[in-house]
């Protein structure tokens, strides 16, 4: 293997609703979509939704990635004008700051700005 991630996933049970909250909030563009996926275009990794292949998923207790951002603060205040459940600001050692918000189906989702 080589030393490099290429995708992020997530997985939903209820897509098509779910999708439509994920393109609202984070308010990134769209690179590609299709039947049972949505890829948003990202620096870095890419970032993809996929339709579950089961019923029931049980969300992580924590957040697999984090989001980054330049001002948490007002990160934090979008997503409550968003009616998104978000957690308080946190410092997670020296100069990072950042805050866990859930997406409809429960899962934990972390956003951070370093300095």
């Amino acid at each position: 293997m080589k030393n490099q991630i290429n995708s992020c996933f997530i997985h939903l049970v209820n897509f098509e609703s779910t999708k439509e909250w994920y393109k609202d909030v984070l308010d990134l563009e769209v690179e590609d979509e299709g039947e049972g996926f949505l890829q948003f275009k990202m620096n870095g990794p890419s970032f993809i939704l996929l339709q579950a292949q089961v019923e029931e998923i049980t969300p992580l207790p924590y957040a697999p990635f984090l989001f980054v951002t330049d001002d948490i603060e007002l990160t934090q205040k979008e997503l409550k004008e968003k009616k998104v459940k978000v957690e308080e600001i946190e410092n997670f050692g020296g100069q990072i700051y950042g805050c866990h918000f859930y997406d409809p189906e429960g899962n934990r989702l972390l956003a951070c700005m370093t300095g």
